[in-house]
């Protein structure tokens, strides 16, 4: 799992991460791709096997071996977005490791992200606001995988 920015997110995919999660801005910036899936192809092009690009409350973006899905939270939150990143890396991990479907560790990764949203406090989640996003997120599939 990567989650770096910069130089850093061009030069990394070459080690072959399983996955890079870059957030818009920062794959903007590194690739010069406005267009989010464009860049996570780049990723995926330079060796990624799958990228996860976050939006803040836009929700996910995964460009995978089996193809591209958007999941975005049930709601719109207010608070505090510190530490929202590290909670969708922390699931996107534990969900690969224990070998979760992709649409499983993405929407579990939106709601986990979300609880962290909704705490005052960086590092905090929010369990009610977890148990309750969980089965509310919604996942998309977007359109087949590319080749690589």
């Amino acid at each position: 799992m990567l989650d770096t920015s910069g130089a850093p997110l061009l030069d990394a995919p070459g080690a072959r991460p399983d996955v890079v999660k870059p957030d818009a801005a920062e794959l903007a910036s590194a690739t010069g791709c406005e267009v989010a899936g464009a860049g996570a192809e780049r990723l995926r092009g330079l060796g990624a096997r799958s990228v996860v690009v976050s939006s803040g409350p836009g929700g996910l973006l995964a460009v995978t071996p089996e193809g591209r899905r958007r999941a975005v939270p049930p709601e719109r939150l207010a608070g505090n977005p510190t530490g929202a990143g590290d909670a969708c890396v922390a699931a996107l991990a534990a969900g690969l490791a224990d070998g979760a479907r992709w649409v499983d560790v993405l929407s579990d990764a939106v709601a986990l992200s979300a609880a962290a949203v909704a705490c005052p406090v960086a590092g905090d989640v929010d369990a009610a606001a977890y148990e309750r996003f969980r089965t509310t997120v919604t996942v998309e599939d977007l359109h087949a995988p590319q080749p690589h």
